[in-house]
């Protein structure tokens, strides 16, 4: 049975300016997330993690570029994606958890409104449903505009590399920045020709949506005042017959309850109808109460009305994942949300995002430099170095079968209970990305670096069907060189601890298997 594809991340290129050049943070970054799946990416900081997650929630800094690559979202490129499209997705579907919860939060607003505010601000039905019906006409139109866009700034982008470029003369330069205003002009031209007919198609569609709208609207707006009538006359009635009676009547308390009845029920009739316009305060209160239940807030009725400086760190992460879950995204973005808090703290956090994950059957991508939490995490893992994705395969193919030597030192230096000799540290620092090494980023630092490492980057290697990792060491010309003892010890350690554990859960199931005797049967 083939997986649902949430997301694909194909070519992914992204550059800082600065006044020094070009910062190449991320490099080429490819990888894919299926329904359900938990996606961890690890490296140091400056790997390019949360540059990449930002790229895909449409968040990078201004002077970001995205020199290249696709981020496809249920086949829409995100790279590509107007403003106000971008908008209906962020949030909405693609939801992201901060490291730090506390400046993620607004310290002079109670939280019970930091959770609702998205809801009611984008709550109007009505609305939605307009825009609903003429949403694909309407964003092919503008997404052309900003494809127009999206090519001026390029244009822009890469004068400033030619000009960048100390390789080249100035004539050289001269001539590469004509051809390249030749070439986006063109384009310019191709895309604003394109223009005329889109906006014909998305007002003809939008003129039928306010049609559409107006008649439903009358036809809930009759439905409503029927029954708005039929309730007003039966409390009438019942009324009229009140005031007949005697204070001291049994029958008049009764009857004065009866009329406390209806009451509610025209007041739940107007909540009923007005929420098929827009979500009501009460709606907003209602789901609030029962996220923050969700996400394991206690007393929520009484925190609702609280601060965030009333709150420990980790109560405070637990409201940042109950605002990013209020519309229910399918995707959630963590970027290590757990490295503000102490351990005992993470490790309730980390085990409420799998919940949560299990119960909504989310897709999440995991950011992190710990693989302590990707242990415990994930489906599959991704190492970052320098911009580029190093290795790639499942949790058992990175822990038990790591092929790149980058990969060997995060997991030498992991502390362990059981580890009696001496951690290994990498040696060095991550490379200048205003300069990217020619070859292999990881060359430098790297003790096991082939002469190859520091004149050409490596491919992807096929390790298995889920195992690529980009290290000339896997080259069938390469010397045979062995993961450091450290890590062989480990990896020995990992594997017998697996085999131990499934032979324990065989026999449980086995003894779950057998029936006991009855009493009958022993006699």
């Amino acid at each position: 049975m083939n997986k649902e594809k949430i997301l694909e991340v194909k070519n992914l290129t992204v550059s800082f300016k600065t006044p020094n050049g070009l910062v190449r943070a991320v490099r080429d970054v490819e990888f894919d997330l299926y329904k359900g799946e938990t996606l961890a990416i690890v490296g140091e900081s400056g790997s390019g993690k949360s540059v990449t997650n930002r790229a895909i929630m449409g968040i990078l800094a201004r002077n970001a570029i995205v020199d290249d690559g696709e981020i496809l979202y249920r086949n829409q490129d995100l790279t590509k994606l107007s403003e106000e499209n971008f908008h209906l997705i962020r949030g909405n579907k693609i939801g992201m958890i901060f490291q730090d919860p506390l400046s993620s939060l607004n310290p002079i607003m109670k939280i019970g409104k930091q959770i609702t505010e998205a809801m009611l601000v984008n709550g109007d039905r009505m609305k939605g449903r307009f825009k609903d019906l003429f949403h694909n006409e309407y964003h092919d139109y503008l997404n052309m505009v900003t494809r127009i866009e999206l090519t001026k700034k390029d244009l822009k982008n890469k004068i400033y590399e030619t000009n960048m470029d100390s390789e080249l003369s100035r004539e050289e330069k001269k001539d590469k920045i004509a051809k390249l205003k030749k070439h986006h002009a063109a384009l310019v031209q191709d895309y604003k020709s394109k223009l005329p007919d889109l906006k014909k198609r998305y007002l003809a569609k939008k003129d039928e949506a306010k049609a559409q709208i107006k008649k439903e609207k009358a036809e809930i707006t009759v439905e409503k005042d029927q029954a708005f009538a039929a309730l007003q006359q039966e409390y009438n009635l019942k009324k009229q017959q009140v005031s007949q009676l005697q204070k001291d009547d049994p029958a008049y308390l009764r009857g004065v309850n009866e009329l406390e009845a209806i009451k509610e029920k025209i007041s739940d009739n107007h909540e009923e109808y007005t929420r098929r316009f827009r979500v009501t305060k009460r709606e907003a209160y209602e789901k609030a109460i029962s996220i923050m239940q969700e996400v394991g807030i206690p007393e929520p009725e009484k925190r609702f009305n609280m601060y965030p400086f009333q709150f420990s760190g980790g109560m405070r992460q637990r409201i940042v994942i109950a605002i990013a879950l209020t519309a229910n995204p399918e995707l959630l973005i963590c970027d290590e949300p757990t490295t503000a808090l102490d351990v005992t703290i993470q490790g309730q956090i980390l085990n409420l995002i799998k919940d949560i994950k299990k119960e909504r059957d989310l897709s999440v991508i995991f950011i992190t430099h710990d693989l302590g939490v990707v242990a415990n995490m994930a489906d599959r893992v991704a190492v970052m170095y320098a911009g580029k994705i190093v290795e790639y395969g499942t949790l058992h193919d990175i822990f038990y079968e790591p092929k790149h030597p980058y990969t060997w030192a995060l997991l030498s230096s992991v502390p362990d209970l059981d580890t009696k000799d001496k951690l290994l540290s990498i040696p060095g620092t991550p490379p200048d990305m205003l300069f990217p090494p020619k070859g292999d980023a990881f060359a430098d630092r790297n003790q096991f670096a082939l002469k190859i490492d520091f004149e050409e980057q490596p491919p992807f290697f096929k390790v298995s069907d889920t195992h690529y990792a980009a290290t000339w060491l896997l080259h069938p010309d390469a010397p045979a060189i062995e993961m450091p003892k450290i890590l062989q010890e480990r990896v020995a350690r990992y594997k017998q601890e697996l085999k131990d554990n499934i032979v324990v859960e065989n026999r449980l199931k086995s003894a779950h298997r057998i029936k006991p005797e009855s009493e009958g049967e022993k006699k």
